[in-house]
């Protein structure tokens, strides 16, 4: 039985982090995995690939194929086709995880998660809302466009996260000792393995301020 491609979180090591963790440009990432064993050697060349990596070159046909599709549905797309529920949908994900180690972490002195929660909630709403509005195909379709654009920039943290100021995004960024991979609600999800309290409940606190953010850009489209 074939299932689903699987989709994972944005890290960095590749040219959208700015776009996405510094900017809140909607970003994607495809690649495909297998051994390797030679990542940034000397012999990591052509004569090397010709030979024992695609001698005839039908993954980089395959890529090529995928990438392709994906930027003509992009570009052929009236309506973004981004989804906002869903990405709501995650974000409860994220928090229902990060609470449960906060408990752990801080015991009865956890901090309340509620106003990050209602507003992830807020987001899965109001994203059904506009999916809806997405599908019937408005008549000013780049006014839509814009909105929906602009609402993953609401999910921007002016500041930035702690200690690193650089990377703005509340959702998405890679880990302070993770090297490359992603961390998820990254603010919170750190200060809580510090074992901060005050910096979580400060982390909690621009987590929603994001997310009501993004939530007010999708609410002022009519």
């Amino acid at each position: 039985m074939q299932s689903d491609v699987p989709v994972g979180d944005l890290g960095s090591g590749s040219d959208y982090t700015v776009f996405l963790q510094h900017l809140g440009v909607p970003s994607t990432d495809v690649s495909s995995s297998g051994d390797y064993g030679v990542y940034h050697s000397v012999f990591d060349n052509f004569a090397w690939f010709k030979k024992f990596g695609d001698p005839d070159f039908r993954y980089e046909q395959e890529m090529a194929r995928i990438y392709g599709l994906e930027v003509l549905r992009m570009s052929s797309a009236d309506v973004l086709p981004y989804d906002y529920e869903n990405y709501g949908k995650e974000i409860l994900v994220y928090l229902d995880a990060a609470k449960s180690k906060s408990k752990e972490r801080f015991g009865d002195k956890t901090p309340d998660f509620s106003a990050a929660l209602e507003g992830a909630r807020h987001l899965q709403e109001v994203g059904a809302k506009m999916l809806q509005k997405q599908r019937k195909m408005p008549a000013a379709p780049d006014r839509m466009n814009a909105k929906l654009r602009e609402a993953e920039r609401g999910l921007l943290i002016p500041e930035g996260l702690p200690n690193r100021p650089w990377f703005h995004h509340a959702v998405y960024a890679p880990g302070q000792y993770t090297g490359y991979a992603a961390v998820v609600i990254p603010g919170v999800n750190e200060a809580i393995d510090r074992g901060d309290l005050r910096r979580t409940e400060q982390q909690i606190a621009a987590l929603a301020a994001a997310l009501n953010r993004a939530v007010l850009v999708l609410e002022q489209y009519r």
